[in-house]
């Protein structure tokens, strides 16, 4: 069995360009590119991997991506989506886009009761996935989902091509060692 992790196509959508955002402006940049459909789509070497099960996020962008590079059924996993941390953010200050982007991934790494939910969730989907099926499974998801659930399958005996960077529309493929 293999398991092959696709982050999903760039979203064409530019930074915000005020200089200082709100946390509200932050949250409406986000629904924004939530639902923006422009992506940077290109060819996936899916390796010549016969995939016989498709996972996606149900986020437009990870079933675009899905839809763009497997021509099979595709599950959209609720467990697959991004963990939504925004409403941690702090309220009464105003920062550069970069620097809210920072606070959202310092807050993802952050032990909270959304971020235990959230990694619980995927380890039920991992656990569920690979007691119930025998095939190669591809799934399309997010850069955050991903870097957990590489976390997750090296625990259960995964090993795998890595990168740091986990590149849009790039195949990382897991293997029980």
């Amino acid at each position: 069995m293999k398991i092959g992790l696709v982050r999903h196509f760039h979203v064409q959508k530019p930074f915000p360009e005020k200089k200082l955002l709100s946390k509200d402006d932050v949250i409406q940049w986000f629904a924004e590119y939530d639902h923006t459909e422009t992506l940077a789509y290109k060819h996936v070497d899916l390796a010549g991997i016969p995939w016989q099960h498709c996972y996606a996020s149900p986020m437009r962008r990870a079933v675009s991506t899905a839809q763009h590079i497997y021509s099979g059924p595709i599950s959209e996993i609720t467990a697959l989506q991004e963990l939504n941390i925004l409403h941690r953010l702090p309220d009464r200050i105003r920062l550069p886009f970069l620097l809210w982007a920072l606070l959202v991934r310092i807050k993802s790494h952050s032990s909270n009761a959304d971020m235990d939910a959230f990694r619980n969730d995927i380890c039920a989907f991992l656990d569920t996935m690979l007691a119930n099926n025998n095939g190669n499974i591809l799934i399309v998801s997010h850069w955050f989902v991903m870097r957990i659930m590489r976390e997750e399958l090296i625990k259960r005996n995964f090993t795998g091509n890595w990168s740091r960077s986990i590149d849009n529309g790039a195949l990382y493929v897991f293997e029980r060692a």
